[in-house]
């Protein structure tokens, strides 16, 4: 059983002077030692944790009680997160053999008896592919350099039953050899154990990365490595970025609930941390241009604070209840107290909107003290800015895009004047699948605008992608759309209905956690350019909508498809591809799902939909499955790598009738000349954002010079950049303080040079 009592000082003290490089703080290629104990959970999130992606939930079983929800979806890995650049070191935790011992993990385990006996792939354990899984850090390109590893402790069917287990797992010698021998009784120069591998202990395994076939190293049933030798690599305790529930298969299951998940020893201490500091107060809420901003004074007594916002006013009752998620967390030890709210407003036919505002304090586990009395307000602001948004096109447009697709023409000339183009580059994009955003956007970035028509029913998408290398697939297999995922290729996600007659919200979007299916469906769609790299042929592709279920239908869109083509900039020279697609809403709509098929809005109406933008690309030419990067749209805080079937992390997208004039600020978003702004923040330290704009693509560089003229930093060199607003980050922690200039150069005609202030 998990002990209880008064927390010690030792552990206490280690929580809070640890200091975590938290995902709002500048990162470091330091990892931060975990010491040999420490809570992950007990009520709540330890909030130097920086990512959770499952739900604080009730106990089935105690209504007093909170514990972390991990819902199922097809291979998901929802858990404890670090930031992937930094990581965590817990080498202190584990011992090279089972003799020098090491850290016990311990965990509260509730698993639905819906992932009983199914899909079998644990070689050691006879048991399926559903384990709690820790991933280590991966650097460059996930499949050439350093790539992500898996250590797996596969849950036993035995605990499959709904009921909770106290569990007392100890973690394994620290390298695979050394696991393999203790599992046959024996230390790794062949002598027998004098203490036996604990039953429990027998569950973990080290199984590489992904499947040997994708040249990641470590495949389900070889658990070394030895189908795939050449690819595996040690796992790294130094550099551990998260522990996770791995849902690895598909099919359907059950949830699985967590609580009191800690490592340590009998003699760790958890008690205390479920003690309620006192309420919050002392908060600001302001319109602060474009943004809302709230803002307050640190209490030292606190772990940190969670930002709630809605579009009601916010109550104590309200947020016990669940009615209003969080929408940012900060720790104790964050460098500033504030949020900037930067909400882009679906369509300016909804100003004014008023936005509520609520902090509550936080204990260093989550617990919070919910009385908002004094910690709660509201703001309406006229300055929000106005989202991209899908517009209806005319029958006109509907026949010149499927005329261009007759030919194999790529163009963009059928959407309307007033099309607002969905933007994804540095400063409108989350990480997807891959964890980091590349450091320019010459390699990835891109333009699209979504369209409707009414008449035909269709759904029109044109694209413009940056991309350094291009990487198609070869279109061998029975469903190229369905694997293009891992070449360059565009996804989206797609939710056939108003995201509040789901029960969810403007500001929130959809509720839904994974796909659902009826009146209110959701839909994965994919992209792809198909053929030889060398010579692509501009009417070779694979459209691709899924449920996301085998359970209720997936395939290739029987729709008009895709014609794709080569981005050039002004000079000719080619700096990605460009696509048109059409899909008609029938191809959403799958047999036996019992979808109610998409809605066009009125002429006049405005209608609230789920719906995001990803960006595939592959560079790893020498790979089986060369995608190295992904990106999305969404700006959420919550959007994650399981953006794909999760729509609650999709934006909330307005699709506009044609009689519905909303502002016209495509002169904002593509401006009509070229300018530098001024840095933010400024003074700075030691990281600041750079933002500029271009009328029309160009070659650019971005420098740094101090006060002497020296140049000491490159952020961007000569490099083509397609129109548009662009923001680059400046990492100065290797300059001194004091004044810098940095200059814009785009093109023969453009140069600005402003000042900034580094203050250490």
């Amino acid at each position: 059983m998990i002990p209880h009592g008064t927390i010690s000082k030792r552990l206490l003290t280690f929580v809070l002077v640890s200091m975590f490089i938290l995902p709002w703080m500048p990162t470091s290629s330091a990892q931060t030692s975990l010491g040999n104990e420490f809570i992950v959970f007990v009520e709540g999130k330890n909030v130097l944790v920086p990512f959770f992606d499952g739900t604080a939930a009730v106990d089935p079983t105690n209504a007093s009680n909170t514990v972390a929800n991990f819902a199922y979806s097809d291979w998901a890995a929802p858990g404890f997160r670090w930031d992937n650049a930094v990581g965590v070191d817990m080498t202190g935790m584990v011992g090279a053999s089972v003799a020098q011992g090491g850290a016990t993990m311990y965990v509260r385990l509730l698993v639905s008896d819906a992932n009983k006996g199914a899909h079998l792939c644990g070689a050691g354990t006879g048991d399926d592919c559903l384990s709690l899984t820790l991933f280590d850090g991966f650097t460059g390109n996930q499949f050439a350099d350093n790539r992500e590893g898996r250590l797996k402790w596969f849950i036993p069917d035995s605990l499959r039953d709904g009921q909770w287990h106290d569990l007392a797992i100890p973690l394994p010698p620290s390298t695979v050899d050394a696991l393999d021998a203790a599992k046959q009784g024996k230390n790794l120069d062949g002598s027998a154990l004098a203490t036996p591998l604990d039953p429990l202990a027998r569950y973990w395994e080290y199984t590489g990365g992904w499947a040997g076939g994708w040249g990641w190293g470590g495949t389900a049933g070889t658990p070394h490595g030895t189908a795939d030798a050449v690819n595996w690599q040690p796992f790294e305790w130094n550099n551990i970025r998260g522990l996770s529930v791995h849902y690895d298969y598909a099919g359907g299951g059950g949830g699985v609930m967590i609580d009191n998940l800690y490592f340590g020893s009998a003699t760790t201490d958890i008690s205390t941390a479920t003690s309620a500091p006192s309420a919050m107060s002392g908060v600001t809420f302001a319109a602060n241009g474009n943004a809302n901003k709230v803002s307050w004074t640190p209490n030292p007594d606190f772990g940190g604070y969670r930002v709630y916002l809605d579009e009601q006013p916010i109550t104590t009752e309200r947020i016990a209840s669940g009615a209003v998620p969080a929408f940012q967390e900060l720790a104790f030890n964050a460098p500033k107290f504030e949020v900037d709210h930067n909400y882009e407003i679906p369509h300016s036919s909804m100003l004014p909107l008023t936005i509520y505002y609520a902090v509550t304090s936080i204990n260093l586990f989550g617990v919070a003290n919910n009385d908002v009395s004094a910690s709660s307000g509201q703001v309406s602001n006229t300055d929000l800015r106005e989202q991209a948004f899908i517009v209806e096109i005319d029958n006109a447009g509907s026949d010149l895009i499927f005329n261009s697709l007759g030919v194999g023409f790529v163009t963009d000339s059928a959407f309307p004047a007033h099309t607002v183009p969905f933007r994804l580059d540095k400063s409108h994009s989350r990480p997807g699948d891959g964890g980091i955003l590349p450091a320019t956007e010459e390699d990835l970035s891109a333009m699209f605008k979504v369209g409707f028509n009414r008449t035909n029913n269709e759904l029109y998408i044109y694209g413009e992608v940056t991309d350094d290398v291009l990487s198609l697939h070869p279109g061998t297999g029975e469903c190229p759309g369905c694997e293009a995922w891992g070449y360059d290729s565009v996804e989206f996600g797609w939710g056939s209905y108003d995201v509040r007659d789901a029960g969810g919200s403007v500001l929130g979007g959809a509720p839904h956690s994974d796909f659902k299916r009826g009146v209110t469906p959701d839909y994965q769609g994919r992209i792809a350019w198909i053929g030889d790299d060398s010579n692509p042929n501009p009417n070779t592709s694979a459209t691709f909508v899924t449920t996301g279920s085998a359970t209720t239908g997936q395939g290739n869109s029987t729709g008009g498809g895709s014609v794709f083509g080569i981005l050039r900039d002004g000079s000719g020279t080619a700096i990605g591809y460009k696509f048109l697609t059409m899909y008609n809403f029938s191809d959403f709509v799958f047999p036996a799902s019992g979808d109610q098929a998409f809605q066009i809005p009125g002429i006049n109406e405005v209608k609230l939909i789920p719906f995001n933008l990803a960006i595939n690309d592959g560079d790893d030419a020498a790979a089986q499955n060369p995608r190295d990067l992904q990106i999305q749209w969404s700006i959420k805080p919550t959007a994650n790598a399981a953006w794909w079937n999760t729509p609650s992390q999709w934006m909330t997208v307005a699709v506009v009738g044609a009689g519905v004039i909303g502002t016209d600020i495509e002169d904002d978003l593509v401006p009509n000349e070229f300018s530098l702004s001024q840095n933010y923040p400024n003074p700075f330290n030691p990281s600041t954002s750079i933002e500029f704009s271009l009328s029309n693509s160009e070659n650019v560089s971005l420098t740094v010079y101090n006060v002497l003229g020296q140049q000491v930093a490159t952020l961007i060199n000569n490099q083509t950049m397609i129109s548009g607003k662009h923001s680059v980050q400046f990492d100065a922690s290797r300059l001194t303080s004091g004044m810098y200039f940095y200059r814009l150069d785009a093109g023969a005609s453009y140069s600005k040079t402003l000042s900034m202030m580094l203050m250490k």
